[in-house]
């Protein structure tokens, strides 16, 4: 079997690394890598499907220095390879997720529709795949700031996506990385009408900390959105929790087992949208 390759990556500065991980022309994954004096830090993991991620992080920061990984929240598509790096990180409120989000066969699941269904992308990483089974998590709270050596990464909330969802503040670069937590089409199909107002509030205080100035990378996109994203997010979660949801359109996907839920609905704000349960509104 011939070996391919995932991987890509773009230097933001000296400090911050974007690497792409890519299994489609589409479907793509964001990492960030935050390259201290003393130590590495590297945000989410991908889906995990070869053991590839830590060498060609290496290719680009060295092996001199511990790589630490921390993830935005516990999905399958940002744990998969934490267990490659010399600690992982995980907010104990996605802990429960944990094991059916390192389950094998959910993960090849995924990796047929991240793919696009493209066979020789599913065999190859049914050969390849991280054996993560035992991944060991330790807990990160607002407070545990990681000093790197010459640049420290805050930790934020992000509640909502998941129970708990983190984003990473890096304050010298104006940068955060926000998992899946802010993006043009947010999912919050958790929430109920309260948990809605919750967000709103969470990442109204989100950007009181990081400043509208901000540049946001997105879990699933290799260019940063500005504040202005997670603003229209907040509204959108504000209008969705006071009933205007008149003629907002079906959200389907591309996991063919979670299709033709009619309950499954977009909601839009300006150029954003989130994802909602409608059933969870009465």
């Amino acid at each position: 079997m011939r070996r391919l390759n995932f991987y890509s990556h773009e230097k933001i500065s000296d400090r911050i690394v974007v690497v792409t991980e890519g299994y489609s022309m589409v479907h793509r994954f964001t990492i960030g890598v935050v390259i201290g004096d003393k130590q590495v830090l590297v945000i989410d993991s991908g889906l995990g499907m070869t053991g590839d991620l830590r060498p060609y992080i290496e290719s680009i920061v060295g092996r001199k220095k511990p790589l630490l990984c921390v993830c935005t929240h516990g999905n399958i598509d940002h744990i998969g390879a934490a267990c490659t790096f010399d600690e992982a990180y995980l907010n104990h409120g996605d802990w429960d997720d944990v094991a059916r989000a390192l389950d094998r066969e959910r993960r090849m699941r995924d990796l047929n529709s991240f793919s696009l269904f493209n066979k020789e992308v599913v065999e190859y990483g049914r050969v390849h795949m991280v054996d993560n089974s035992k991944t060991e998590f330790k807990d990160v709270v607002e407070g545990q700031n990681f000093d790197l050596g010459g640049v420290v990464v805050e930790p934020i909330d992000l509640y909502g996506h998941t129970w708990g969802h983190y984003g990473f503040y890096i304050r010298q670069e104006n940068i955060a990385f926000g998992g899946d937590g802010i993006n043009v089409d947010t999912h919050l199909k958790r929430l109920d009408r309260a948990g809605l107002f919750k967000y709103r509030d969470t990442l109204r205080r989100f950007l009181s900390i990081t400043g509208d100035d901000v540049k946001i990378y997105a879990g699933h996109l290799n260019r940063p959105h500005k504040s202005n994203v997670a603003k229209n997010v907040a509204l959108a979660c504000e209008e969705v929790a006071n009933g205007q949801t008149q003629g907002d359109p079906p959200a389907e996907t591309i996991f063919l087992e979670k299709t033709g839920n009619p309950a499954m609905r977009m909601h839009y704000h300006g150029n954003s949208c989130i994802i909602y349960d409608a059933s969870r509104l009465k």
